[in-house]
């Protein structure tokens, strides 16, 4: 096992595979919530211990990138962040946004309301789960501003083995490469090369809570970047004799946060980044394979029309099949103490580092008396 599953707020009986949609963060998260009460209790003085609490985070953040820190900010979720990126952009009619039907809503309705503007969003349809980089290419054009892709699919699992192929081709077009790393980030490894943006929400696999997100600002980017939005915060200084006439964004990603962070989930996010990293995101992911692929055989096994494709290569951390009825599923699942995501027509089971054979084998022997 790769943590003692003492160390998470886990119930005697239950078998949690639900960490896509929510994730269990490490009970040292109270004592990190206490911290950030005794710094807000004093009031002013307490405000150089939530900056510094800020920096060290998103310096951790930037470990599990293997980044510098000078390119990773935290804003409030990946909705925000997405919505950040397209509105940063100057946009004319007949520009396009590729993606494909993989993608959470996310990174659909925020490409979806540049329609208004002209924007075309072009969507890539999934065959049996997966799509292929020849795929992309097709649809690759001089009209393209943006490819927009999930490293894994939420709906799916799907994994995208060849990001870094992908992007080079997108800045061959001309376009920005951006990546939803949700469902990736803390539980897959993952590579800033050749990303522009990239956003993550941290109350999944990065084991933290709700209203903090994780994005990534390459330095390229930056350097022709002018965020859609502006605020004290993200200004290099705030109080000078010209404050009324000009001002300059930071040199960092941090010209991204306009205003001030949410701070107890700063603190909340620094035990569950701290755990990612004494494990190491690669030995999870190398030691959790076998565990993924036994759940997604036996659960072939048992004749259920599977969503997330056989091959290894596009394997993540998540493991669907369709349903008529989720909803009611998971509900009977769970009256057996195995917790999973029931919606939008499927199954959903996700594996991480607090997961076992014996949570395999009990969901799959659950899943026999559906």
């Amino acid at each position: 096992m790769l943590v003692d599953k003492k160390l998470f707020p886990i119930p005697t009986g239950v078998t949690y595979l639900d960490t896509a949609a929510e994730g269990l963060p490490p009970l040292a998260i109270e004592a990190a919530l206490a911290a950030y009460w005794s710094a807000k209790r004093r009031g002013t003085p307490g405000r150089t211990r939530l900056f510094e609490e800020q920096k060290e985070v998103e310096a951790a953040a930037a470990r599990v990138l293997q980044t510098d820190a000078d390119n990773v900010v935290l804003l409030a979720n990946s909705s925000e962040a997405l919505n950040l990126l397209a509105n940063s952009i100057e946009w004319k009619a007949g520009d396009e946004v590729l993606i494909s039907d993989l993608e959470f809503p996310s990174n659909v309705v925020v490409w979806l309301q540049l329609k208004r503007r002209g924007v075309k969003v072009v969507v890539i349809p999934a065959v049996e789960g997966a799509i292929e980089l020849a795929d992309w290419s097709a649809h690759l054009s001089a009209r393209t501003r943006i490819v927009s892709v999930s490293q894994v699919s939420y709906k799916t699992g799907t994994q995208i083995p060849y990001l870094q192929e992908l992007s080079v081709q997108a800045h061959a077009a001309g376009a920005l490469f951006c990546v939803d790393a949700t469902q990736a980030l803390g539980r897959v490894p993952v590579s800033v090369t050749g990303v522009d943006y990239l956003v993550a929400s941290t109350y999944k696999w990065l084991l933290g809570t709700h209203g903090l997100g994780v994005v990534y600002l390459s330095p390229e980017l930056r350097s022709h970047f002018t965020p859609g939005t502006a605020g004290w915060y993200s200004a290099e200084k705030v109080f000078y004799p010209e404050r009324f006439e000009t001002y300059t964004p930071k040199t960092s990603a941090g010209q991204l946060q306009a205003g001030m962070p949410n701070f107890p989930a700063i603190f909340a996010l620094r035990p569950g980044i701290e755990c990612l990293l004494t494990v190491g995101v690669e030995r999870l992911d190398r030691e959790l394979r076998p565990l993924v692929a036994a759940l997604r055989n036996g659960l072939a096994g048992q004749g259920l029309a599977m969503l997330t494709p056989a091959e290894p290569r596009f394997a993540s951390g998540i493991v669907s099949f369709a349903w008529d009825q989720p909803e009611q599923l998971a509900a009977r699942l769970a009256e057996q103490g195995v917790i999973v995501w029931g919606g939008d027509g499927r199954i959903r089971m996700a594996i991480h580092l607090y997961n076992d054979e014996e949570d395999v084998a009990r969901c799959l022997a659950a899943m026999k008396l559906r």
